[in-house]
């Protein structure tokens, strides 16, 4: 019989190793500025391209930060803001 887990568990046993942690916080982090982008894009009712014109970025630009694959310049985040009426929040916990 194998023995069930469930993802929390999972989870906090990962988390348990340093450089899993590190790996998963900037992960997460890079997520939530994705998420944050595609919801404020959606809200607005815009297109990637329509935002995409609107802040003097690429297309590509914006479809890759809402997947998730960038490295994301705080500059570029900035630039996408400005273009659309929206500011950065940054805190450091």
């Amino acid at each position: 019989m194998t023995k069930e887990y469930n993802f929390d568990e999972f989870m906090n046993q990962k988390l348990k190793n340093p450089e899993f942690r590190q790996q998963f916080e900037e992960t997460d982090r890079e997520m939530t500025a994705a998420f944050a982008l595609l919801m404020a894009r959606h809200q607005m009712g815009l297109t990637q391209r329509q935002l995409a014109k609107k802040t003097g970025t690429a297309q590509s630009t914006i479809a890759r930060i809402e997947q998730g694959n960038f490295d994301l310049r705080l500059s570029t985040l900035k630039k996408i803001a400005n273009g659309v009426g929206k500011k950065i929040e940054i805190k450091i916990i």
